[in-house]
């Protein structure tokens, strides 16, 4: 018997399953890309080229997981690499290494911090649209303005909102942002 549960311990800890996988839209629409993500141990990150331009993903020397994709060609085309190393990892295109970034490796996150973490948004202070991205996808967003009143609100089903708030006068709005039973509030000046 001992010798069984010992066995069993055995391949249970060179078990690795990855936990979640997320997605990069890696093109080079804009002249820079920068893309910082916060996962767990055992997590996968997928790049996808979402245009049909050469480029790559090459981790940077001093991380702590060594990748390289080469320079690959052609839409949709991908790359995944499983990190299984706590630490940070820069990551760069060899083509343009202005599309570059880090991904964060931690133990235990929760689906809260994975969401808060990696929500961005720009620009900060805005004048017509915020652009929100996120890796899980953002259900519906309300926004209101610093008396408490909501102002707008919209749904929708995207990991990359884009929020019209051209309408709104200047000032000070919070914008409650919720992706399934997560939440989050975003302090937003609009000029």
């Amino acid at each position: 018997m001992k010798k069984l549960t010992l066995f069993l311990i055995l391949i249970l800890s060179n078990f690795t399953v990855a936990q979640s996988t997320y997605e990069i839209s890696w093109d080079s629409v804009s002249e820079t890309q920068t893309v910082n993500l916060t996962i767990e141990i055992g997590d996968t990150v997928k790049w996808i080229w979402s245009d049909g331009q050469s480029k790559s993903v090459t981790s940077l020397p001093g991380g702590r997981e060594v990748f390289d994709s080469g320079v690959i060609q052609g839409r949709q085309k991908s790359f995944s690499h499983t990190f299984l190393k706590p630490g940070v990892t820069r990551y760069e295109n060899e083509v343009n290494p202005m599309m570059n970034g880090a991904i964060t490796v931690v133990q235990n996150l929760s689906a809260q911090d994975k969401f808060l973490k990696n929500l961005n948004y720009y620009p900060n202070p805005v004048t017509t649209h915020l652009y929100l991205t996120s890796i899980f996808p953002i259900d519906s967003f309300e926004i209101y303005n610093v008396l408490g009143t909501l102002v707008m609100k919209g749904k929708g089903n995207t990991k990359k909102p884009r929020i019209d708030m051209s309408a709104l006068n200047s000032g000070m709005y919070f914008i409650k942002i919720t992706s399934e039973n997560i939440q989050t509030t975003l302090k937003i000046t609009k000029y």
